[in-house]
C-alpha cells in the first residue's frame, strides 16, 4: 500500500504540476568544501576552451528571445522518474540538446532557454577539469548534469533574472564574467542541475554554489548575484532528492518540514482520521510525487 502524507505545503499540485508561487523553507548551512573537495574545481582559466564554444555558436541561428528574461518568474516542473543506463527509454520531451539529463532538459525548457543558447553539453576540455565529462546515462542517452549558456543580447537585468530562473528550477548557476569572480575566459553562464547523478567535480561545484561562492577552486564569495532564499532552498531541495549528486531516483517535488518542533505524523491516507504509519522529524526533506487535495490542516505543513 502506498501511504500518504497529509501536508498543506507552500505550493500546490494540481495534477502534479506545480503553481507558480511555490517556495521552500529556509534551508540548513552548507558546510564549507573540504581541501579534497576544492581541487576539484576548475580553476577559472578555459578561454581556450570557450572560444571554440563561441565559434560553434556564431553558426547558430540566435532567436530573438531576451524579452523571455524580463522577470524572474518561473513555473516549477515536477521531476519524472528516469530509467539508468543506456538501455533504458522511458519518453520524455526531445532533449533541448544531446547530452543533457532529460530533468535539465525540461528545467531549461521551463526556464525559457531555447536551443541555439545551449554552448556546451558534454565535453572532455582538459581545461574544464572535467566538469563536462559524461555522468552516465538516464533513458539510454548520455548526459552530462552541466551545461553551458551563451547570454548573447541580454541585458544586465535579464541575465540576472535568467540566474534567478533557472536556480529556482534547481541549478547551480554563474554568470561567468571575463575579469569577474574569478573567472578568465568568454561570458557565459555555467549551470549544474542539482537532481542528477553526478561526477564528484560537479557536486563540489554545487556545494560551493550553496554558501554563496564561485565553483572555481578560488572558491571566493560570488560577487554578480545574490540569490533570493527561494532560488537556494530549491536547489538544495533538489540536491537532497539526488542524495546528493549520486542518484537519479529523485523523482517528483522536494518540500521541506516545518512544524515548529513537532514530528509531523504519516497518515494513509489525505485525512486526519487515517490510520498513522510513521513519522518524518521537523526539518526533514521529503519527496512528494504527487498530492491529492485532503483534508485542510493548520501551520506551513500541518502536524499529519
Amino acid at each position: 500500500m502506498r501511504h500518504v502524507a497529509l501536508i498543506l505545503l507552500s505550493f500546490t499540485l494540481g495534477a502534479c504540476e506545480v503553481d507558480d508561487d511555490f517556495s521552500y523553507d529556509n534551508v540548513p548551512d552548507e558546510p564549507a568544501l573540504t581541501s579534497d573537495e576544492l581541487v576539484t574545481l576548475p580553476d577559472g582559466l578555459e578561454h581556450e576552451h570557450h572560444e571554440a564554444l563561441e565559434a560553434a555558436l556564431a553558426t547558430e541561428t540566435p532567436e530573438d528571445d531576451a524579452a523571455n528574461f524580463d522577470t524572474d518568474e518561473v513555473t516549477g516542473i515536477v521531476d519524472e522518474a528516469v530509467e539508468d543506463g543506456a538501455g533504458g527509454t522511458a519518453s520524455f520531451q526531445p532533449l533541448l540538446r544531446s547530452g543533457l539529463h532529460s530533468r535539465a532538459s525540461d528545467a531549461l525548457r521551463a526556464a525559457g532557454v531555447s536551443a541555439w543558447r545551449i554552448t556546451q553539453t558534454i565535453g572532455n576540455a582538459p581545461a574544464s577539469a572535467g566538469v563536462h565529462a559524461r555522468d552516465g546515462y538516464v533513458n539510454g542517452k548520455p548526459y552530462t548534469a552541466a551545461v553551458d549558456l551563451s547570454v548573447s543580447g541580454l541585458s544586465t537585468t535579464q541575465i540576472h533574472n535568467l540566474l534567478e530562473r533557472l536556480a529556482k528550477l534547481g541549478f547551480a548557476v554563474w554568470y561567468r564574467k571575463g575579469g569577474s569572480d574569478g573567472w578568465s575566459g568568454a561570458n557565459h553562464m555555467h549551470a549544474v542541475y542539482a537532481n542528477s547523478a553526478m561526477k564528484s567535480a560537479l557536486r563540489s561545484q554545487v556545494r560551493s554554489w550553496l554558501v554563496g561562492r564561485n565553483g572555481l577552486v578560488s572558491n571566493s564569495i560570488y560577487q554578480f548575484h545574490k540569490f533570493s532564499a527561494s532560488a537556494k532552498a530549491n536547489v538544495k531541495g533538489k540536491y537532497a532528492m539526488s542524495a546528493q549528486g549520486t542518484s537519479n531516483g529523485g523523482a517528483g517535488v522536494s518540500g521541506r518540514v516545518n512544524t515548529r518542533g513537532v514530528a509531523l505524523t504519516i497518515r494513509a491516507s489525505a485525512s486526519r482520521s487515517a490510520a498513522a504509519v510513521g513519522s518524518v522529524g521537523d526539518g526533514a526533506y521529503v519527496t512528494i510525487t504527487c498530492q491529492k487535495t485532503g483534508q485542510s490542516v493548520t501551520g506551513t505543513y500541518g502536524t499529519t
